[in-house]
């Protein structure tokens, strides 16, 4: 619909947590290979700059202003002629607007529909999150070769991880295999007890090093894992993305519930286990080769509940992820595509 030499100023917005920021970067190659020569540029939400800061499709990284005359100004002053939200808000719909950016692609708005963008689709849950996304520049005739997410590590990042393997005695032959008990809410977090029986099994059976991620907000949890554990795994907190994204690049093997550093540790192209018992695989799960999804069978809440709706059924999540046994997961890892040895 719009040749590549017929744009060449393009804004893409998505104010969103790690995860979903996450799986827009499909959007980003896709708009690249369409606009060769374009100037591409990111307004993130704040401290989710790391996530696309590298990315060498992208020209330049902007952070949401509070301040709506500075976000204004700044988008103003770029002069662009083409903003793609990947957000079903109308508020950001009017922002654009107001910048005088002409061309305005997007999800239709509770509030507004389809007004003052150009071209609109529904906004269609009922996929996978990054196809969801992709819709948004189909509709503007750009053919999407690839959807798999990707993050890409800087400099900081690799000289930070190469550090902290070092210094935490990690310069061995051991592999490295990360768990991530955490989760946004409560009833997506399969048990500790169960982490811990799944770790002693993958230490005895790997002789590797475990590595437990945890969020904001979080460190308890690393904590009563650790102490259920034989050994003394490593607790990785107060990391920026980027540091995560470095360390999980490293690990040779990733499990992890349904939250960001899951979407994280496949954008970087690590084998990764995903637990669902709290939300909707079909939405959320990695689809890609590589990975493996784990979640109960048959349970009819995880293909039509809403992120708020799972919050009066919380005790269905509990029971969906209490279904998962520990046993199972590592029969997983014996089946999967990973390597023991390599460590990128």
């Amino acid at each position: 619909m719009y040749a590549p030499g017929e744009i060449d100023r393009i804004l893409i917005i998505r104010h969103a947590p790690l995860g979903e920021t996450v799986l827009t970067t499909p959007v980003i190659r896709a708009l690249r290979h369409h606009f060769n020569d374009a100037y591409i540029a990111y307004l993130v939400a704040p401290s989710r700059e790391d996530l696309v800061s590298a990315n060498p499709h992208l020209n330049e990284v902007l952070i949401y202003q509070s301040s709506i005359p500075k976000s204004l100004s700044q988008l103003i002053r770029r002069k662009f002629q083409l903003a793609v939200i990947l957000q079903p808000t109308f508020r950001l719909v009017l922002h654009t607007f107001l910048a005088r950016i002409p061309l305005r692609i997007g999800f239709q708005t509770n509030t507004g529909g389809k007004r003052l963008l150009k071209h609109s689709v529904p906004n269609n849950t009922s996929q996978h999150e990054t196809q969801r996304y992709l819709d948004v520049v189909r509709t503007i005739g750009i053919d999407v070769e690839d959807d798999e997410p990707e993050v890409f590590i800087d400099d900081a990042g690799r000289i930070w991880v190469d550090e902290y393997i070092y210094r935490n005695n990690l310069d061995d032959n051991k592999p490295i295999i990360g768990i991530n008990p955490g989760a946004a809410t409560s009833y997506r977090r399969w048990s500790v007890e169960n982490f811990a029986i799944l770790a002693n099994l993958l230490h005895e059976a790997y002789d590797c090093h475990i590595l437990i991620t945890t969020g904001p907000r979080e460190g308890e949890l690393a904590q009563q894992l650790s102490s259920h554990l034989k050994y003394s795994p490593l607790i990785l907190d107060n990391v920026t993305p980027m540091q995560l994204a470095a360390i999980l690049q490293k690990c040779n093997l990733y499990i992890s519930n349904d939250t960001g550093p899951m979407h994280l540790s496949t954008a970087v192209k690590t084998p990764t286990i995903a637990l669902f018992g709290g939300s909707n695989p079909e939405q959320w799960a990695p689809p890609w080769r590589g990975h493996t999804v784990i979640a109960k069978q048959g349970c009819e809440y995880m293909k039509t509940l809403t992120p708020k709706e799972w919050d009066e059924h919380a005790d269905v999540a509990y029971n969906n992820l209490e279904s998962i046994k520990p046993e199972m997961v590592f029969s997983a890892t014996e089946m999967m595509e990973w390597n023991p040895q390599d460590r990128s």
